[in-house]
């Protein structure tokens, strides 16, 4: 059946029946095929739709009329095999359920559900599995020469990918319970996430809400957020391979978005090799995120972030609201290597006025020993990290042999900058430096006495303290040890330089 250039595409005029418990996937694709080749608008009316994958194409407009659904079926023999990107690697898995690919000026709106009916893959992801899906995995592995180490069973069909498309509007929908990650942009330019709802439930294993993989001019904004894992990803492939394909995730904004849940607010990595830069996020609430905002790699991904800007921002109930981790799944304490090709580096990463409240740990920061990651300012930061360490059994950087304490942890940094940074906190230091080139204090604040030192640094260079208070603050404000060199005490309340302990090494104080 076709339509006049006037008419829509009904996908009711197509045979797809409403509330049915046989597949309209002929009738609906048959819509979508006709309006790709003619544009215009594909509708589908209230009701539930159920249906195998769909390719939507160029040139179409998608309206989901509110209390349409789009329900995907419970059936893994109806996803053909489909070579992506899965987890930074090309891999075959199975089809995303709802697929914008190579197509240009696409629109998918309405107030309708897409739904992924991802509990029938969850039930397989760490259970036995029918022979049948044994088998299609198993020759997935024959096709595939790469498997991840730390998940299992990622090659789910994702709910909604967009891929090598261009000029492509999302808005209105609900998204709704993916059977891998919710809504995957990959290798495309010009894409508007706006309106949208992601919902997947907190144990919905690789529940990502939306990431942006590879891909450059991506807007995501208005939206509300609640992940079964990390709720906005930003990613770029997944070492050497991610290297050679070298495509960017790049100019991308997020902006006026809430976040109920997730294992992170907004989250960069740790497939980074294709490098992540020129990234705003502003105007967030993010709450009951595991962590608040995440950059996380290790020695292998290669591959440069830079340039990512985060501001007004509130944070609710979070392990730790700031996250940069060289060693993800790896041991903090290990000692340099050769720099080469497959060494990350993180920099000019920049946080502004921003309140974290009830968090277990202020911060951590934690560059590489072989190439120490770069400038990171925070500026009218407030945290209040009083929430016990025992309310979650995470650890917050994904780090082995770190300690969690409720202060703010950095190691292994180019240059760090506090400025007008309040911490509220029970454990001392609340900010402890090690390793580092540069520190800069510009007026820290301590909403209560401390036992110990305020600010403690272990093998810093040089580090200027300004505009800090030492009185009721503790004694020492300031413990300095290991192989420091200089420490600068400028336009300080009170007598500054005499709340200073140096522990070991020749220090320089200078002090007005």
């Amino acid at each position: 059946m076709s339509s006049t250039d006037a008419s829509p595409f009904d996908v009711g005029d197509y045979g797809a029946t409403r509330d049915s418990d046989e597949p309209n996937t002929g009738p609906i694709q048959s819509a979508l095929d006709d309006c790709a080749e003619a544009g215009g608008t594909v509708i589908v009316p209230p009701g539930e739709y159920l249906t195998g994958p769909l390719t939507v194409g160029d040139g179409t407009t998608v309206r989901l009329e509110a209390g349409a659904t789009l329900s995907f079926v419970r059936d893994h023999r109806e996803y053909p095999g489909y070579e992506g990107r899965w987890e930074g690697w090309k891999q075959t898995g199975f089809r995303p359920c709802l697929l914008v690919e190579n197509a240009e000026n696409v629109e998918i709106t309405g107030r309708g559900t897409v739904d992924g009916n991802g509990d029938y893959w969850w039930q397989f992801y760490e259970a036995s599995k029918p022979e049948s899906l044994g088998q299609r995995l198993e020759a997935f592995r024959e096709q595939n020469d790469k498997a991840d180490d730390v998940s299992s069973f990622t090659l789910r069909p994702p709910l909604f990918q967009i891929c090598g498309s261009e000029n492509v509007s999302v808005t209105g929908i609900t998204l709704a319970n993916s059977p891998f990650w919710n809504t995957h942009v990959v290798y495309s330019k010009n894409v508007g996430i706006h309106d949208v709802n992601v919902e997947n439930p907190a144990d919905a294993p690789n529940g990502d809400g939306i990431d942006i993989d590879s891909s450059q001019y991506v807007r995501i904004s208005d939206s509300y957020i609640n992940a079964g894992d990390d709720a906005i990803c930003i990613k770029s492939g997944k070492n050497e391979e991610g290297r050679d394909v070298g495509r960017p995730a790049a100019r991308i904004t997020v902006t006026n978005c809430t976040v109920e849940a997730g294992h992170g607010g907004v989250v960069v990595g740790s497939e980074m090799s294709g490098d992540v830069r020129d990234v705003t996020v502003t105007n967030c609430t993010f709450t009951d995120t595991d962590r608040g905002i995440r950059i996380k790699t290790a020695r292998g991904r290669g591959g440069v972030v830079e340039d990512l800007r985060f501001d007004t921002i509130v944070m609710r109930r979070v392990a730790s609201p700031f996250t940069i981790n060289g060693y993800y799944f790896m041991s903090l304490d290990s000692a340099p290597v050769p720099v080469d090709e497959g060494t990350p580096l993180v920099r000019d990463i920049h946080f502004s006025d921003i309140t974290a409240s009830e968090v277990e740990s202020a911060g951590f920061f934690a560059g590489l020993p072989e190439q120490r990651f770069g400038e990171i300012t925070l500026d009218n930061v407030e945290i209040d990290a009083t929430r016990s360490l025992d309310a979650t059994d995470l650890s917050p950087a994904m780090a082995n042999d770190h300690e969690q304490r409720h202060g703010f942890f950095c190691k292994s940094i180019d240059s760090v900058v506090f400025s007008d940074v309040s911490i509220r906190t029970s454990d001392t230091p609340a900010i402890r430096v090690e390793d580092t080139d540069s520190v800069a204090v510009d007026g820290l604040r301590v909403s209560q006495p401390q036992s110990g030192p305020v600010l403690s640094l272990e093998d810093v260079a040089r580090t200027v303290v300004r505009n800090c208070d030492a009185a009721g603050a503790g004694s020492p404000f300031l413990r300095v040890g290991g192989d420091s060199d200089e420490v600068s005490l400028r336009a300080n309340h009170g007598h500054l330089s005499d709340h200073v302990d140096v522990t070991s090494g020749d220090v320089t104080i200078n002090s007005d």
